[in-house]
């Protein structure tokens, strides 16, 4: 449903180190979806480890309508695949025998390490019931040392997730990936990734420090957010300068609103993604091909029914 293959994307400016530069990205159809692709950029090719970030627009699917019987299957290795639904369903497959369904608030979460091959679509409730689909998917790095990995799985449903109560009666904080004080994520983050999903009350402010070592970007899907006195949304990107320190997110609007606050320090080493895969030379790219098309990663049979 999401990403399949990386291709640079449109950038307004150029990136400096010490300043704020908010990405608007650009449509790119992956597989039956048109996303909005906002990372990897014609200036920036990751957020620390965040190697990806493919935004699906909501979209409205109508009760009963016939969709591809497609899986839109691809492999990967040397990284991590998350796939967060804010709304809908979503149904994943993989050659590890993992066929799951995750709803709105859940997340699909594919640690790739030597080799996996998956696929995700809207699931067949779905389809047969209608409503509104909106999803985000994010890669992360995955360090050299755990790249030859055996794959991972698992399916997370939103009470999966951690979340606190803002001061002041602002809003919520989920944690996603990584930790956030004495909170963690219930999968592992290879790479010190973090992912927080806040959402903001109407008129309501939020403040968080971040190590200035961390590379971060502010994600808002919807609704405007003021990050840092710049104004951020409707599938907007805002990466912020080095030695950023405090981040602090305004909602003005008089409905909720969510942004996603994603960062981490930069690999340790050279990192080369080509298409699905995520390796630390141009061998390692060439082999992970290889073993690809030599069936190493297994197969996937099922298909939707007609």
């Amino acid at each position: 449903m999401l990403a399949e293959n990386i291709q640079l994307v449109f950038i307004k400016g150029e990136i400096l180190e010490n300043q704020n530069t908010i990405i608007e990205g650009r449509n790119v159809k992956v597989g039956d979806m048109l996303v909005n692709r906002l990372v990897p950029v014609e200036y920036v090719e990751n957020v620390g480890p965040f190697l990806l970030l493919d935004h699906s627009y909501p979209i409205g699917i109508k009760k009963g309508l016939p969709l591809s019987p497609r899986l839109n299957e691809h492999p990967h290795r040397g990284l991590v695949s998350f796939t967060y639904v804010i709304d809908g369903e979503v149904e994943h497959f993989d050659s590890l025998g993992n066929r799951e369904i995750v709803t709105k608030g859940g997340a699909h979460w594919l640690s790739a390490g030597r080799g996996v091959i998956h696929g995700d679509r809207v699931s067949d409730c779905m389809v047969h019931t209608g409503g509104i689909l909106h999803v985000i998917q994010f890669w992360t790095n995955i360090p050299a040392a755990h790249k030859g990995d055996l794959p991972q799985y698992k399916a997370l449903s939103a009470e999966a997730f951690p979340d606190a109560s803002l001061s002041n009666h602002a809003g919520v904080i989920s944690i996603l990936l990584g930790k956030c004080g004495s909170y963690e994520s219930p999968v592992q983050s290879f790479s010190d990734a973090f992912l927080y999903r806040v959402t903001l009350n109407a008129k309501s402010e939020f403040r968080i420090s971040i190590d200035e070592e961390m590379k971060s970007a502010i994600f808002v899907p919807d609704d405007l957010v003021i990050v840092n006195e710049s104004l951020v949304g409707k599938s907007q990107l805002l990466i912020l300068g080095n030695n950023c320190g405090e981040i602090v997110l305004r909602n003005p609007g008089i409905s909720n609103a969510d942004a996603y606050i994603l960062g981490g320090p930069e690999p340790a080493e050279p990192v080369i993604v080509q298409g699905p895969f995520a390796m630390n030379s141009q061998k390692e790219i060439a082999d992970a091909y290889l073993d690809f098309f030599a069936g190493e990663y297994g197969a996937i049979s099922q298909t939707r029914n007609a």
